[in-house]
């Protein structure tokens, strides 16, 4: 909330120093910086093999998702450099609806 206030703020030409804040508390907040259009591209060089997801699940879909996860997960396999059992399980319920819907 500080943040959304604070440039609130700055979009109306208040000097934040008279704030109190440091320039460094702003920085950490980024307060004055704008929002990304969209995100950067990284070269593949630069990628980390791995990468998260979020989904915002609704009402008896978590239920849904809870218990296919749960249901899937398995140890790990050898060969899986992935330590997220619900990764790993999650992937392998993708695979296995797109084999079925193909």
């Amino acid at each position: 909330m500080l943040r959304l206030e604070l440039n609130d703020l700055l979009e109306c030409g208040f000097e934040l120093s008279l704030t109190g804040t440091t320039e460094s508390e702003l920085s950490r907040l980024s307060v004055g910086v704008g929002e990304l259009e969209a995100m950067p591209e990284l070269a593949d060089g630069d990628r980390s093999p791995y990468r998260n997801m979020t989904f915002i699940l609704y009402g008896e879909q978590w239920d849904i998702v809870e218990r296919a996860i749960a249901r899937a997960t398995k140890p790990r396999e050898p060969n899986n450099p992935n330590r997220s059992p619900q990764g790993n399980a999650l992937a392998a319920i993708c695979a296995e609806y797109l084999e079925r819907v193909s």
